[in-house]
């Protein structure tokens, strides 16, 4: 089967379409999407992995951007959780990119989510990126 133009065109809008519209049928960061246990872990890799760039409040410096407060917020505002984890897997720590497992990365995130002020549940962030992926960033409510 051959697609071109207007049909590829409208199969990657439909595929993106969905992608969106399975983030949204999820749950949302206010719906506490990572326990209090695992942010403690998070806490303690992103000190070890993270705060020498991003500094040990989260405020960034220099080319290390903030990953707390309204700038951070508005930039993953309306995106699935696992574009977040997939960035943070993928691009760091700076020195060694990728290295962390995915579990660590979901600990990190969720330390991320704790210091954001989302509340904390009953069950862990997924390490899956099929399930982060159903877990939309929200700003506010």
């Amino acid at each position: 089967m051959k697609v071109s133009g207007i049909g590829a065109i409208a199969i990657v809008w439909a595929v993106a379409a969905a992608a969106h519209m399975s983030a949204q049928a999820g749950k949302t960061v206010w719906d506490g999407v990572y326990t209090e246990a695992q942010a403690g872990r998070g806490k303690k890799l992103y000190i070890a992995s993270c705060a020498a760039c991003h500094q040990e409040g989260m405020q960034g410096a220099d080319l290390a951007p903030a990953l707390k407060g309204d700038e951070f917020l508005l930039l993953w505002n309306d995106r699935p959780m696992s574009d977040l984890v997939d960035r943070v897997a993928k691009t760091m720590p700076q020195d060694a990119p990728g290295t962390l497992s995915p579990e660590a990365n979901a600990d990190i995130v969720a330390y991320m989510l704790q210091v954001n002020r989302f509340p904390t549940g009953a069950a862990e962030l997924p390490a899956d990126a099929a399930a982060q992926n159903t877990i939309s960033i929200m700003r506010t409510k």
